[in-house]
């Protein structure tokens, strides 16, 4: 099949360059020259049926071509384009079979294929947490798996607790922006003990999606402006986000980012070399308070670590 569009599109592109050329040779012997690149503009503006009329025909052969590449524009369109390059594509997005169930553990299932979902799937797989997109919309689905996302197609009925292993989940998060079909989802999940957070654009209507037992409601607006200003305060500034504990001493937390430096190291190597002391670390969703020393840091941990400032900057710099 992709053999045969690959041969009509070639053919077409010849065909127009031969139409393109005989239109100039019959204009020539009406004692009206036209350039190539007209003959290109008139057999399109032709075969689309657009006919601006700024280029004419005058001969009877002339007025006989017209009406030959107007025919040709049409059963092109009809006769070959339309069974071999549109039905084909048409069918495979209406025949293909979509995956409606993953066989996943301690993973994030993320309800909507919106504009900000990708942002978040390709953040966790640098994290290497894994994670599942659940759709009622066909075309969102097979959007999400043909940019090498991991995506599933349900009707968010029951079936989609175990479909998704939302039982064995670390979380639920609920991104579509549309507040009735967020509500349908968290009342079919109302008696799962996952975690549950909704992502709103609007968050004048988060009140309901608490109701509905979501444990956090986030706005994309207040994430952003946030994580924009901690940005600019770390990397321009060397300001981190440190809550003082003494004077000059205080704790910080930072998530491992994917070829971060400390990736492999020991909680021991890591003490002695930054002069700073890890209070817990975070891993997939257990906290790991005074971890062993021979405990290794892995990408997407969240480490909460003590000491003093310039120290932790040190640290800081030396995870980024």
């Amino acid at each position: 099949m992709i053999k045969k569009g690959i041969f009509v599109i070639f053919s077409f592109i010849f065909s127009i360059i031969a139409l393109s050329v005989i239109a100039v040779y019959l204009k020539s012997l009406e004692g009206d020259p036209i350039t190539l690149i007209d003959g290109f503009y008139w057999v399109i503006s032709t075969i689309t049926t657009v006919g601006y009329g700024d280029i004419v025909f005058v001969s009877g052969i002339g007025k006989l071509f017209s009406v030959f590449v107007q025919l040709f524009g049409i059963a092109f369109i009809f006769g070959i384009a339309f069974p071999y390059l549109i039905m084909p594509w048409v069918e495979r997005r209406l025949l293909i079979s979509l995956p409606d169930e993953v066989r996943l553990s301690r993973h994030l299932v993320i309800f909507g294929y919106t504009n900000i979902t990708p942002f978040l799937c390709d953040h966790l797989k640098n994290l290497n947490v894994k994670y599942v997109i659940v759709e009622t919309d066909r075309n969102k689905v097979i959007e999400a798996l043909e940019k090498g996302y991991t995506a599933i197609i349900s009707d968010l009925s029951k079936g989609i607790i175990e479909n998704a292993k939302i039982n064995e989940a670390l979380a639920v998060i609920v991104m579509w922006d549309d507040v009735e079909k967020s509500l349908d989802v968290l009342l079919t999940l109302k008696d799962v003990k996952t975690r549950k957070y909704a992502v709103l654009s609007d968050p004048f209507y988060s009140r309901y999606l608490h109701y509905a037992s979501v444990e956090r409601v986030i706005t994309p607006k207040v994430v952003i402006g946030a994580q924009l200003a901690k940005i600019i305060l770390e990397r321009h500034t060397g300001f981190i986000d440190v809550r003082e504990v003494f004077p000059n001493y205080g704790v910080t937390q930072i998530i491992i980012p994917k070829n971060s430096f400390i990736i492999g190291f020991t909680v021991k190597e890591v003490e002695e070399h930054f002069k700073v002391k890890i209070i817990a670390i975070c891993e997939y969703g257990k906290m790991n308070f005074n971890p062993d020393k021979s405990f290794r840091i892995k990408v997407g941990h969240n480490i909460l670590v003590f000491g003093e400032k310039n120290n932790l900057i040190r640290f800081y710099e030396g995870v980024y």
